[in-house]
């Protein structure tokens, strides 16, 4: 479980530091895309820690899913410092993404409680 909440402190660092902007659509379609792989993340993390161990067949399909998930999260990542560069540097940017994150990690149905309660206050 430990490894879990690295990994999910992980993933959501790495999400901040993609960090964004101003109030665009564009902005906020984006936050949407990667709250997106960020949720497919924490729900496979959660199928490998609850599958039996013994189970080889099944442990290796959920470590691949969580490979691709991690891939995709890392191109998206990738696009994004391409794309904004020097923006991401702004507060204002990083400030206006976040929130952006955070309210479409809301939709995230595998999240627990104590994350919900976290991003819900984070939007604010």
């Amino acid at each position: 479980m430990k490894v879990n909440i690295i990994q999910f402190v992980v993933v959501i660092a790495l999400g901040f530091l993609v960090a964004g902007c101003g109030g665009n659509q564009e902005l906020k379609k984006e936050a949407g895309i990667f709250a997106d792989a960020m949720c497919r993340n924490i729900e496979t993390m959660q199928k490998l820690h609850a599958a039996n161990p013994s189970d080889t067949v099944l442990m290796q399909k959920i470590q691949q899913e969580q490979h691709r998930v991690d891939s995709e999260m890392m191109s998206l990542s990738e696009q994004f410092r391409k794309k904004y560069g020097e923006k991401m540097k702004s507060p204002e940017f990083t400030k206006e993404y976040r929130k952006y994150l955070n309210k479409a990690m809301l939709d995230c149905k595998c999240l627990s409680k104590e994350d919900r309660a976290t991003f819900e206050k984070e939007v604010d």
